[in-house]
């Protein structure tokens, strides 16, 4: 049974209670799983590509180690490819095929719930971001500071980009680096303020690409994120077949598959970005806000709209949840 028959026989809600087992810390995103199953279902598997994927137990080699499911390899190639792999089970491992499904479905999305957004994980996590915004810009200039002043020489290495690096030739330099009291306070301090300067990078970042041009936010009307007490941010996209139904999937998304504290907050921003080449109606728009309005139940509630340049029906939603 390759994986792509596998999804095909199994539904995403037959194997939802196993990844609410699973995922019990992060109930608040089980949308993004629904949003990748329903992605890999609708995706056609790779032609002509052979591999296998071994499902088998992992661990216990030590006393107080637990042993887990594993399920490799699946982070070498497309998800194409990987829907064209055979599945293979271990003698010893015994999983209904709603649980197999969930566990094959958890590895895939380890990177990324799509192949986009896989793409997005490995070009920040590998390649030189530029600084875009002041604070990171100051950012860049405290990790600056610190690689240059606080790491010896002899570890230190550019890449072509400019990008800094640290190479180490022995582990004595991480298990015996002594600090007395005033390096241990410069350390929480630097932590400290690389801290508020990721946070308040990522606020500037979201205010940029709520208020960017095409949107029908003005900065003004969103500025207020940067002085917020806390907050959190979700993305949602529609997984459909055609152009009927994309906010109603988007709305099930957050009403059915995810599970918020919505006592939390206050106030919330909804942005919903829409390709230009299939538009919305009014009518579905206004359906959409008075649902909106009715889960959350807040007084304050934004809603902004924007177009993107694509030939696909996708539409894309934005939810911040903010408490100030």
């Amino acid at each position: 049974m390759t994986l792509k028959e596998l999804l095909t026989q199994v539904g995403f809600d037959e194997l939802l209670p196993y990844l609410e087992k699973h995922e019990p810390e992060h109930l608040d995103n089980l949308y993004d799983f629904r949003e990748a199953y329903d992605i890999l279902r609708n995706m056609k598997p790779a032609n002509n590509f052979e591999g296998k994927i071994f499902v088998e137990w992992h661990g216990g080699e030590w006393e107080d180690e637990e042993k887990w499911i594993g399920v490799s390899p699946m982070h070498d190639c497309t998800w194409e490819e990987d829907l064209a792999k055979e599945i293979v089970v271990a003698d010893d491992v015994h999983l209904t095929l709603a649980e197999l499904a969930m566990h094959c479905l958890w590895e895939i999305t380890y990177w990324g719930f799509s192949p986009q957004e896989q793409l997005e994980t490995f070009n920040r996590k590998f390649n030189y971001h530029k600084p875009t915004n002041q604070y990171e810009i100051a950012l860049d200039k405290l990790e600056e500071s610190i690689w240059k002043h606080q790491t010896p020489r002899r570890f230190r290495c550019r890449g072509e980009n400019g990008e800094r690096y640290t190479t180490l030739q022995s582990t004595r330099y991480l298990f015996n680096d002594r600090k007395n009291r005033s390096k241990r306070k410069r350390e929480y301090r630097q932590d400290k303020r690389e801290e508020y300067l990721k946070q308040m990078a990522a606020r500037e970042n979201l205010i940029t690409k709520l208020s960017a041009e095409g949107s029908s936010f003005k900065r003004s009307d969103v500025d207020f994120l940067l002085h917020i007490e806390y907050g959190r941010q979700y993305d949602y996209l529609s997984v459909t077949s055609g152009t009927d139904g994309r906010l109603d999937y988007i709305l099930e998304s957050m009403t059915k598959y995810q599970q918020l504290a919505l006592e939390k907050y206050n106030n919330a921003v909804v942005f919903i970005k829409v390709p230009n080449c299939c538009p919305l109606t009014e009518q579905e728009l206004n359906k959409f806000k008075k649902a909106i309005c009715l889960y959350l139940g807040y007084d304050d509630i934004l809603f902004g709209t924007s177009d993107y340049e694509s030939n696909k029906h996708d539409v894309k939603a934005m939810l911040m949840l903010s408490q100030r």
